[in-house]
């Protein structure tokens, strides 16, 4: 302020003495000449004090700062890490960069999206070649490389490796994978970085849509920086203190169930971020998500479809929705329990006892599909299928031809853990628990933390039903872990799903391919071999002030394009 008031002063007293050098008589008296000059000097403070005024009055600029409850709801995993978990890949994804990653709306894979600008079979499909982004960095400068992301897959890959979804969950049949992971190889032969922007990966048997096998979470993870071992992936506090990505933000910040706090990647191939801040609370459930947003404290959060409607016609804030691309199952303990669930009758008898139709309608208020089989897409679904409509006399049929023959569930108790712990959800449970009472099937829901049920269901694998969602993607099965007879999952043992599966597997063409996973639908239908009820749209909210920011419901958080380093607050 001061270098604009100063030649304002300046020039005011030069005309002054201009003027008294054309008046003699004002010289002549010196009293007279001081009291004009003081006059002015007096009329240059007012101008001073007003020019204060305006300046004071002009508005800094807006901290570009974005709080959110990012793993808030079914595609959250709270302070989990890359490799570890089925979910959280909305946070991931904001400091590491997968190999691939879909479009804005989850249709489709898009070059330049991830890592990968391009990708390329030979001519039987049993090699691929994914050409990366060039110049990309770390965090910290130091350039990015295939040999980076070799050295990622052998990591997470080694005999002991923590790693719960390592790449070879999904994108099996590496050529070297089984020698390496029983500890007989040094390195994976069937990964190979050619050049600095070449990885090339070779399978052991045709794969015509390796490129979709959950290549988007594949983050790829810096050699020259990572300071623990493959064992302590899910221990180490590197990932919480010095973790390095590739990604629009890097860390900052983190306080252990408070919050993380990421700044700006000045290194970022797309362009520095416009946030100056990007924080991710934790919060015990959505609920208090949902306070916190209302209040003010944070900007963002994921919400049920019964809580979207209170924000709806709310000029304050910004509704987001979308399909989830999840089908919301009851997954049988066919390892725990196998002479109940391996009765299809049983199976059977669930789903004509639980009145979907209602639960669409007057628990979701209308914004679930029920889906016939364990894929989310409609396109594959058949014609024909069987929707059991509620028939709670058949069901108590059925339960009854199957106690004649020895399976008897009568007496018997059924605990369905499950991690959705919304109000929805609960609401949704007590429905199927007082229908299945009726036909004489007592089941109890328990509401565990992510990290408590992952325990339960997926590593000890002591339950009875457990309720959850399952993703897929538009041409990438990923489910057949749940069906395949070597190394079953969950314990069914169907040789028929094998036969499916490979069929699936083996289509090069568009058609064949969906020919073959509508079949297996089909199957899986007619078997009830997990409880199939539903497709749900899922929702986020966010506060309208903020700009260009993007949500969408994608299965387990995606990841996918949103453009995070647009993102700003309205001045």
């Amino acid at each position: 302020m001061l270098k604009k008031i100063l030649p304002l002063v300046v020039l005011l007293l030069l005309a002054v003495a201009v003027a008294a050098c054309g008046a003699p008589q004002v010289i002549e008296k010196e009293v007279a000449v001081e009291k004009e000059v003081t006059v002015v000097v007096e009329s240059v403070t007012e101008v001073e004090k007003e020019v204060e005024v305006v300046v004071t009055a002009t508005p800094e600029a807006v901290e570009q700062v974005i709080i959110g409850g990012f793993d808030v709801g079914p595609g959250g995993a709270p302070e989990t890490v890359p490799f570890m978990s089925g979910a959280g890949h909305i946070w991931y994804s904001k400091m590491f960069t997968p190999l691939m990653m879909m479009n804005s709306d989850y249709s489709e894979f898009v070059p330049g999206a991830g890592l990968a600008m391009s990708w390329e079979p030979n001519e039987d499909f049993t090699e691929w070649t994914f050409k990366l982004r060039e110049g990309v960095k770390w965090h910290d400068g130091e350039p990015l490389t295939a040999q980076d992301l070799k050295f990622t897959v052998e990591f997470v890959e080694h005999p002991e490796s923590a790693a719960t979804f390592p790449v070879s969950r999904f994108a099996f049949n590496i050529a070297g994978l089984d020698e390496y992971k029983a500890g007989e190889a040094d390195e994976i032969v069937g990964v190979i970085a050619e050049d600095d922007t070449t990885l090339k990966f070779q399978l052991t048997q045709p794969n015509p849509r390796f490129f979709a096998d959950h290549l988007d979470w594949f983050y790829a993870l810096p050699e020259h920086a990572v300071d623990f071992s493959p064992a302590e992936l899910d221990t180490t506090d590197w990932w919480s203190s010095r973790p390095v990505g590739s990604g629009p933000f890097k860390y900052n910040a983190y306080e252990r169930d408070q919050f993380m706090e990421l700044v700006p990647n000045e290194f970022y191939w797309d362009g520095a971020p416009k946030l100056d801040k990007l924080i991710n609370r934790y919060f015990v459930d959505e609920t208090a998500a949902v306070l916190a947003l209302s209040s003010g404290d944070i900007d963002f959060t994921y919400i049920s479809a019964d809580v979207a409607i209170r924000f709806e016609d709310d000029v304050r804030y910004d509704v987001f929705s979308g399909p989830s691309f999840v089908t919301n199952v009851y997954n049988y303990g066919y390892s725990s329990n196998p002479d109940v669930w391996n009765d299809k009758r049983v199976r059977q008898a669930v789903m004509y006892g639980v009145d979907r139709a209602s639960i669409i309608s007057d628990v979701f208020g209308g914004t679930a599909i029920a889906a016939p089989c364990h894929d989310p897409y409609p396109a594959y679904w058949p014609d024909d299928a069987n929707y059991y409509e509620y028939d709670p006399a058949k069901a108590q049929a059925l339960l009854a031809e199957a106690a004649a023959d020895g399976v008897d569930i009568s007496g018997l108790e059924f605990e369905i853990p499950t991690y959705y712990t919304s109000q929805l959800a609960k609401d949704i449970l007590t429905v199927q628990q007082a229908n299945l009472a009726d036909v004489g099937m007592t089941v109890i829901p328990t509401f565990l933390d992510v990290v408590t049920w992952r325990q339960v269901v997926n590593t000890d694998k002591d339950f009875d039903i457990a309720y959850r969602g399952n993703g897929s993607a538009p041409l990438a099965y990923q489910m057949d872990i749940w069906y395949q007879t070597e190394n079953s999952f969950f314990g069914l043992n169907d040789p028929e799903y094998d036969r499916l599966l490979g069929d699936m597997n083996a289509a090069t063409s568009f058609e064949d391919y969906k020919a073959a996973r509508t079949a297996l639908c089909s199957y899986q239908n007619e078997e009830a071999s997990y409880g199939y009820w539903w497709v749900s749209t899922r929702y986020g909210v966010a506060s309208s002030e903020l700009e260009d920011f993007y949500f969408f419901p994608a299965p387990g958080g995606g990841p996918y394009v949103d453009n995070s380093h647009l993102w700003s607050v309205g001045q």
